[in-house]
């Protein structure tokens, strides 16, 4: 389990960074659309490897990634929310390609601090 958790992790974190790239030079959007792109993808996929990655890791670090975590699906979520009205363009499948690491992961995170 940890190992899948491991690799989902890994193409998160890339996925994210490519993203984050892509989405800081494309044109329209809002702002807090990039700032999803931008900010929170690549901040919870970095958190979430480096509690996969480690050992030991303190309760505030699994506390932080989590919020993270759930900040990364509610505001996925919320996008695609807002593409599927037809409030903003886009494909609203999209964004929930993001949310699914971070969605199995929060059970991860939950063991974690249960754990630490």
């Amino acid at each position: 389990m940890i190992n899948a958790l491991r690799v989902l992790v890994f193409v998160q974190v890339f996925l994210a960074a490519f993203t984050a790239m892509v989405g800081s030079f494309a044109d329209g959007g809002q702002w807090w659309e990039r700032f999803i792109l931008v900010a929170v993808h690549p901040t919870a996929a970095v958190l979430l490897l480096v509690l996969v990655v480690r050992r030991e890791s303190a309760r505030v670090l699994v506390l932080v990634t989590a919020a993270v975590l759930a900040l990364n699906v509610v505001a996925d979520v919320g996008l695609a929310a807002a593409i599927g009205s037809g409030a903003i363009k886009g494909d609203w499948w999209l964004p929930l390609v993001f949310a699914v690491v971070p969605l199995i992961a929060l059970p991860y995170c939950i063991v974690r601090y249960r754990n630490s």
